[in-house]
């Protein structure tokens, strides 16, 4: 079974996940990256690199959206502080870490996914 201990490899899975879903509100026709992605010598911070990078620019995407899209997204965006852990692992994950991450990542996707919806909609690749 996964390890589902919100450890630094869950938590930065859960953080993956709140900034995934920041990118999906503002370009609602993004891909939703498969399991594959977590896996095979993976480094969390390099993993949300891209999303982190982008998170500004996600965010007065969603804000142009307005209506729904942009009240989920400012939700989200807040969920963030919470989800960050103290220290994003930095090294390679190993087989165990990996499940923790993707464990997190599942459990925050469904998250959104049950409170907004069509919004998230199938984001959990």
């Amino acid at each position: 079974m996964p390890n589902e201990t919100p450890n630094g490899h869950f938590r930065a899975g859960q953080l993956g996940a709140a900034l995934w879903v920041l990118h999906r509100l503002a370009v609602p026709d993004a891909r939703a990256p498969e399991e594959s992605a977590f896996r095979g010598k993976k480094v969390p911070v390099q993993l949300l690199a891209g999303n982190q990078a982008s998170l500004m620019k996600n965010l007065l995407l969603a804000r142009r959206h307005g209506g729904d899209r942009w009240k989920a997204a400012a939700e989200v965006f807040r969920d963030i502080p919470d989800l960050l852990p103290p220290n994003l692992p930095a090294n390679t994950m190993e087989p165990g870490e990996e499940n923790a991450f993707i464990t997190g990542h599942q459990k925050q996707i469904a998250a959104y996914q049950e409170k907004f919806g069509a919004l998230v909609g199938d984001a959990a690749g």
